[in-house]
């Protein structure tokens, strides 16, 4: 975050003051911080910078290592069936308050995240993130060739569709 920050012209440590939150608690994967201040801070972020997708540009660089000790797991599963249900049932261990979902439908796979604490600021930023790092995780166990049949956020169409057309290069819903 303070990198992307930084690349949109703004100051992550005067964000974070403003927002309440300690950029320290981002420097460990295995920190668990709480929604309500994830909440509180991705709001000051696009408040601050005016980016509306800038949950999608942080999204867009998760990788495995965000996950902590579940991208290990995930990373190391013997196949994706496997990777994709330790990512759903370990979640928790890294997430306080969003849940993550493996279901299979005939052939069809969602993969899905859900913030399930009320009253928690930028739910949107925070499912855009979690679209975007899940799209590049599928890439990193399935190969750089992998590509969603859809995607769908549980918010409103943004003002600017363009920047997640280009990213996840399927519909949107």
């Amino acid at each position: 975050l303070p990198a992307l920050l930084r690349s949109l012209g703004a100051d992550p440590a005067a964000i974070a003051a403003e927002a309440g939150f300690d950029l320290a608690m981002l420097d460990d994967a295995e920190n668990t911080v709480s929604y309500a201040a994830r909440g509180r801070l991705l709001s000051q972020c696009v408040a601050l910078t005016g980016c509306r997708h800038l949950g999608l540009l942080l999204g867009m660089r998760g990788r495995l290592s965000w996950l902590g000790l579940v991208g290990f797991l995930v990373q190391h599963a013997p196949d994706v069936d496997t990777a994709l249900n330790d990512l759903a049932r370990y979640t928790y261990l890294n997430v306080s308050g969003g849940v993550t979902g493996f279901a299979v439908r005939g052939n069809v796979a969602m993969l899905s995240f859900d913030v399930v604490l009320p009253r928690v600021d930028a739910t949107d930023q925070v499912g855009d993130t979690a679209m975007a790092t899940f799209f590049n995780l599928m890439r990193t166990i399935c190969g750089p060739e992998w590509a969603p049949l859809e995607v769908r956020f549980s918010h409103g169409k943004p003002q600017n569709i363009e920047p997640y057309r280009s990213f996840f290069h399927a519909p949107l819903r």
